[in-house]
């Protein structure tokens, strides 16, 4: 059976002036090499574009929740995320055309908008908002 995931989270403040701080439970995810700390991923956003983002653990271990440091501010400037938004990361095994498998990563960020149905608020991808 093919792996896949998804972790939710609402950004913080810390989240959009410096790095992303993911909820622990994404590390049986995405495992990094014995002796290294951090792994580039090719992630794609809700318009197919590529981002490159560096997962990183620290290696001291004194903090169980990895973050995402190198390009993360890109993404935020160029998606103008918020304090609240509320962040998608997915990954998904995929077979390459070599017939290797590999893992897909996407990533989504929605904010509450002032479009309502049947009376309560929707969320809508940011892309929406720019």
């Amino acid at each position: 059976m093919a792996m896949q995931f998804k972790i939710s989270k609402l950004l913080t403040y810390s989240d959009i002036t410096t790095k992303l701080v993911l909820p622990a439970q994404i590390r049986v995810h995405i495992p990094i090499m014995k002796g290294k700390h951090f792994l580039d991923l090719q992630v794609m956003d809700s318009k197919e574009q590529m981002w490159t983002l560096r997962y990183y653990t620290r290696p001291a271990g004194n903090r169980a929740s990895p973050v995402i440091t190198v390009g993360w501010l890109e993404f935020v400037r160029a998606k103008r995320l918020e304090v609240g938004d509320e962040l998608t990361f997915y990954g998904h095994q995929d077979r390459a055309a070599d017939g290797e498998l590999q893992m897909q990563y996407m990533i989504q960020v929605t904010r509450t908008s002032n479009v309502t149905y049947q009376g309560e608020p929707i969320s809508l991808d940011v892309e929406n908002f720019l």
